[in-house]
């Protein structure tokens, strides 16, 4: 079983940068040595109401992100995320596991693609994290078309971006991440 690991954000490597102003935080991508920028973005883009952010924290010497803040749906809005590039996956991947805590809430996985053309487009699945540091595993056969358009499963070597989303209903997110892998 093949399994690649994101390191930097994501526990094994030093941070290189935090740039809370433009809500980017690049770490270094283990896989293929070059640094990947993670973005946090929230449905404000297109008029929604939500606002959060995205922490590089450490806590007892483990590295991790946090995305924390208000979800609501008010405005047609509903989210919040971060979310990287992902390029060179080989095509026997069958999932993604993350290491993460939470708040009792239901968060998403967002993966885009090569076929994910529009913005609103992309392949899901939910998770719940504990409020303890727990391992999730994501099986890609289970994540979701968000439209009809979309091919109704996606190829690994396909994904172009991943993201870690609070989404659809009016909550406070607060989910802490600290490895993203792929099994």
């Amino acid at each position: 079983m093949m399994k690649t690991e994101f390191a930097g954000v994501f526990g094994l490597a030093s941070f290189f940068a935090v740039i809370i102003s433009s809500f980017v935080c690049a770490g270094e991508l283990e896989m293929t040595s070059v640094k990947a920028e993670w973005t946090f973005f929230s449905d404000q883009v297109m008029g929604g109401r939500s606002d959060g952010d995205a922490q590089l924290l450490t806590d007892q010497k483990k590295q991790f992100v946090r995305l924390e803040g208000n979800v609501t749906t008010e405005n047609n809005g509903g989210f919040i995320q971060i979310r990287t590039a992902v390029f060179g996956l080989n095509k026997d991947l069958k999932g993604v596991s993350l290491q993460a805590r939470g708040n009792g809430e239901k968060y998403y996985i967002f993966i885009r693609t090569s076929g994910t053309i529009l913005p609103w487009q992309y392949y899901k699945a939910d998770f719940l994290p504990k409020k303890y540091w727990s391992r999730v595993d994501l099986e890609f056969r289970d994540f979701l078309r968000s439209s009809p358009w979309l091919g109704k499963k996606f190829r690994p070597e396909s994904i172009k971006s991943i993201g870690v989303v609070a989404y659809g209903r009016d909550h406070r997110a607060l989910i802490d991440v600290a490895a993203l892998n792929f099994f």
